[in-house]
């Protein structure tokens, strides 16, 4: 018998987990997952992204391609099984599987972000099912009587935490932490590319390859265009949060993710926990049927997948909500904008949407958040508290 874990992520995991339970259909949108692998009789371990396990079932059927009366919401999918007897655990289970074994260490807080299907050793479905069972089964529908469990329960096993916090290091100490600044990166990108192509533009021009130097010259354009320009907004951004720390909060800027790209701007504070992605583009920013729109047309890339993305993996990391934020710089914003859960502002308003939020950390949690991210992205607070003057 083979042990499997299906997970859920992005910003349709839990419409797409209701769909399984309605439909009995589980899908992946990348065909480099072991679904192939799985076999009628096998078990399945469901895993809800930032959550943890949340439920189990059986595999149906061999996996196969998609169908047209499918139900999905997400990314186009590839490959998909047939699930039985899907049962949901009472409580989310959170549980760091030991080194030994085919699964990843980190509880599939990586791997889910990247795929969404991997197997997992018969001792680790085991100790997740016995967690599952300290926690008691919820009720069958229409029965009075609770469901008995699969099995007799062994003594829990006291689930790990997700990352491990580690001492804040002071900011000179030659470690793997870096202080980073808001538009180190986009800057020192977009320098890079601008000097690449004015070479390739040179060269071009000395041996008289017309088209080849209006595309260098087109190209230098567009760095200076998108990548410097962003890092410019990423500054203002930064000059903007720092107003924050009179008020308890640590702002990271530039967190590198791996597997995920990089969230512009982590705020962590007593208001709440979150994640800015900036933009720099012009015009006027709207919403119409929950989608963004940028001078009435949909945006060049999905603004509001990038900020959610950036936004679960932090999630995954403090344990704890993080709310998206898509600040633009230079664009008119009209009213209060939301889009799929994105809050959607102008610069001149993000400090105050910040303190407006309705989550309450103490200073101890605040700082296990900041040693949290730190552990996980080597990146170190650009600010911290200051008391007000």
């Amino acid at each position: 018998m083979g042990c499997w874990v299906a997970a859920f992520v992005g910003e349709c995991a839990r419409e797409n987990y209701e769909s399984l339970r309605d439909t009995g259909e589980f899908w992946v949108s990348s065909p480099r997952t072991p679904i192939r692998r799985a076999a009628t009789g096998d078990s399945v371990l469901l895993y809800m992204a930032g959550e943890g396990f949340i439920g189990e079932a059986v595999v149906a059927s061999a996996a196969r391609a998609p169908h047209d009366e499918m139900q999905w919401s997400g990314s186009t999918p590839t490959l998909g099984l047939l699930l039985r007897d899907l049962r949901p655990f009472a409580a989310s289970v959170t549980y760091k599987f030991p080194q030994k074994g085919p699964h990843p260490v980190l509880g599939f807080h990586r791997y889910a972000l990247t795929g969404g299907f991997t197997s997992l050793s018969e001792e680790g479905l085991r100790e997740v099912l016995d967690l599952a069972a300290g926690k008691g089964h919820p009720e069958e529908e229409g029965s009075s009587e609770q469901a008995p469990n699969p099995a007799p329960v062994r003594k829990p096993v006291e689930p790990a935490p997700a990352y491990e916090v580690r001492p804040a290091r002071p900011v000179n100490e030659k470690s793997s932490f870096e202080k980073r600044v808001a538009g180190q990166h986009a800057k020192g990108e977009g320098r890079k590319r601008a000097a690449l192509w004015t070479l390739a533009e040179m060269g071009a021009q000395a041996v008289g390859w017309k088209s080849g130097e209006k595309h260098a010259r087109r190209k230098v354009r567009d760095a200076e265009r998108t990548w410097i320009a962003g890092g410019t907004a990423e500054e203002k951004v930064g000059v903007g949060l720092e107003a924050l720390r009179e008020h308890g909060y640590y702002v990271f800027h530039d967190v590198q993710l791996p597997g995920i790209g990089n969230v512009d701007h982590v705020a962590l504070g007593p208001h709440g926990f979150f994640g800015i992605e900036t933009k720099s583009q012009r015009g006027r920013v709207s919403a119409s049927d929950n989608r963004l729109l940028l001078n009435g047309r949909s945006p060049e890339k999905d603004f509001v997948s990038q900020a959610w993305r950036g936004c679960y993996r932090l999630k995954e990391i403090l344990g704890s909500e993080v709310t998206p934020f898509l600040c633009f710089t230079e664009a008119f914003v009209e009213g209060r904008v939301f889009v799929k859960g994105v809050r959607v502002l102008p610069l001149d308003w993000l400090k105050e949407e910040i303190l407006r939020g309705e989550v309450l950390h103490d200073s101890h949690k605040v700082a296990i958040a900041v040693n949290a991210v730190g552990a996980a992205t080597g990146c170190y607070p650009s600010a911290g508290p200051r008391a007000r003057s």
